[in-house]
């Protein structure tokens, strides 16, 4: 082969494996700093932004709702993917944002890639119905909203709620069915900030079909005055059949308990 012809392919191969390092460090730099990389907590700051932005009237709480405000929690747990490795755990603190429009709005929001939530309406005999919950997840490079709504018949908190007393509901979201059970564990009290506060403690499960499938057990110790949200603690692992990363399990770990019953506005 002429040492020309032989110097140019020879500098053509090095060009072409220059150019596939340096993809592959591209594709490294963006599985570090945007798959790989944990979440970014909500501060208070931002927290009360949006909490600003979705309470837009002079609502203060009627009885049988929380006050609007944002409540601060302590908190441990975390979430995982089945691929790569890839999790995060969520801070010391976090906040939950609620919000009053006759129904009341409860969002834990630990991450700006991560937001969980419920909306609940007051009926009666200290009912508290719930029509939705909602949930926001950024992780592994992709984003997920998700709003299942649930018919009459689906309770937070039961009438007259008594030890032991279940419910059963099939909700719907685009593509999905969840099974919703709850039912009744007992009267108890949690400790808010050194004051014991009377709670119910209540558990909901959801179970997943369709384009998801797995369960979302959870506890909640729900004030009984006026349905706050005291403590809570949820286990999730759904699989997912197909997606950009193939077929992928997703769980999740969490328990928060409220550190003052008085929020910030």
């Amino acid at each position: 082969m002429p040492i020309l012809t032989w110097a140019g392919l020879h500098r053509i191969w090095a060009v072409g494996i220059g150019i596939t390092i340096l993809i592959a460090l591209v594709a490294a730099g963006v599985w570090f700093f945007e798959i790989r990389s944990p979440g970014t907590s909500v501060d208070l700051r931002q927290a009360l932004r949006l909490y600003r932005e979705n309470q837009r009237s002079e609502l203060t709480g009627t009885g049988d709702l929380p006050t609007p405000g944002v409540y601060q929690y302590r908190t441990s747990g975390g979430e995982q993917l089945s691929v790569g490795g890839i999790s995060r755990g969520f801070p010391a603190k976090t906040d939950m944002i609620v919000t009053d429009a006759g129904c009341v709005t409860m969002k834990w929001e630990p991450l700006v890639q991560h937001m969980e939530g419920l909306v609940a309406c007051p009926g009666d005999n200290g009912a508290l119905s719930l029509t939705s919950a909602l949930s926001y997840e950024q992780i592994a490079g992709t984003e997920t909203t998700s709003v299942i709504r649930c018919p009459a018949g689906m309770y937070f908190v039961p009438p007259h709620p008594t030890v032991g007393e279940r419910w059963r509901t099939t909700c719907h979201s685009p593509g999905q069915n969840v099974v919703f059970t709850g039912s009744v564990v007992g009267l108890t009290s949690v400790d808010v900030g050194g004051q014991m506060v009377p709670a119910l403690h209540t558990r909901i499960t959801l179970l997943f079909s369709g384009a998801q499938s797995g369960t979302n057990p959870n506890n909640y110790w729900v004030s009984l005055s006026n349905g706050l949200i005291l403590r809570q603690s949820e286990t999730v692992d759904v699989s997912q059949k197909a997606g950009p990363l193939g077929s992928v399990r997703y769980t999740e770990q969490m328990a928060i308990t409220l550190a003052s019953t008085s929020p910030v506005r």
